[in-house]
């Protein structure tokens, strides 16, 4: 079996990522000065990882100057992974912490860009929550997107679908700014919930999908229409989303014929680089190597 070591020595893909969250427990408690007890650790689902978020990480991160911080450390990680390619959603909010002065904040994330260019190529997403208010959604996202800083857009927040129909326009403007367009969903909703953000959306992407495992239609129409799901299988683990590593439905999508990509998602919380969650998978029988070598291909 292929060792850890070569799974780091390969260049790879990390497409789901969140900017603020993504750099190693460590390097962040050296930065901060806050321990968080018994950490990073299985949690009851994304309400225990917003307490621990809005006790810990949130009130560390004050400033445009911390913001920065934070998207250098987790570029850092990722290229000392040998990460080439990184998808990363950067919250439309974080313009607040620049005191709504946009074009500073869009021109610190073009010297990221610049500034790590010979290592790993940055794709920006423009990540927007459910529960933000809709005038500052309205106010920043169009102006954001006209840019050209962002490439993809990044609908997170609850995965139900009341409601959704409110967000269509976010995807409308993304189509007339050419932005790849993606969202959260089917990491703790169903098949066919997987299906109807799809459909409504026009989705390119799903970040999560795994729920669409349980319906072979739904993989079947994902395969179909070419959409990838950027599937992170150790937070799922930590988030409870999946009972064990084991029985992570990435295979089977995989073997249905489903695009799939390989995502950290916040290694801050979920402490597994892409390596590691590639020897992971593969010392435990999930996948084989074939499906790693498929998996580093993912550009």
């Amino acid at each position: 079996m292929r060792s850890l070591e070569y799974y780091r020595s390969q260049p790879k893909a990390d497409v789901h990522t969140h900017l603020n969250l993504s750099m190693k427990y460590e390097r962040y408690k050296q930065w901060s000065g806050v321990v968080i007890p018994n950490f990073p650790r299985k949690m009851r689902g994304l309400d225990e990882m917003h307490e621990i978020i809005g006790e810990y990480t949130r009130p560390q991160c004050k400033t445009a100057q911390d913001v920065l911080n934070l998207f250098t450390m987790s570029i850092e990680d990722a290229i000392a992974d040998n990460v080439v390619v990184m998808e990363t959603s950067v919250d439309i909010g974080f313009v607040t912490h620049y005191e709504e002065n946009l074009d500073h904040f869009l021109c610190d994330l073009s010297d990221l860009h610049r500034r790590y260019k010979r290592n790993v190529t940055l794709h920006f997403e423009l990540g927007i929550s459910k529960i933000r208010e809709r005038s500052f959604v309205e106010q920043w996202a169009e102006p954001m997107m006209r840019s050209g800083i962002f490439e993809n857009i990044d609908l997170y927040g609850p995965e139900i679908s009341e409601g959704i129909e409110d967000f269509i326009y976010i995807f409308k403007l993304a189509e007339k700014y050419h932005l790849k367009k993606k969202a959260h969903v089917g990491e703790f909703s169903d098949a066919q919930s997987v299906r109807h953000f799809v459909e409504i959306f026009n989705l390119d992407e799903v970040q999560h999908g795994i729920g669409a495992a349980t319906d072979e239609n739904v993989l079947r129409f994902l395969a179909e229409r070419k959409v990838r799901c950027n599937v992170c299988p150790t937070s799922n683990v930590m988030l409870n989303a999946v009972e064990c590593l084991e029985k992570h439905p990435i295979k089977k999508m995989m073997d249905a014929g489903v695009r799939v990509g390989l995502g950290t998602d916040d290694l801050l919380f979920f402490g597994k680089t892409n390596s590691e969650q590639l020897f992971d998978m593969v010392s435990c029988g999930l996948i084989t190597e074939l499906h790693a070598e498929a998996l580093l291909a993912v550009r």
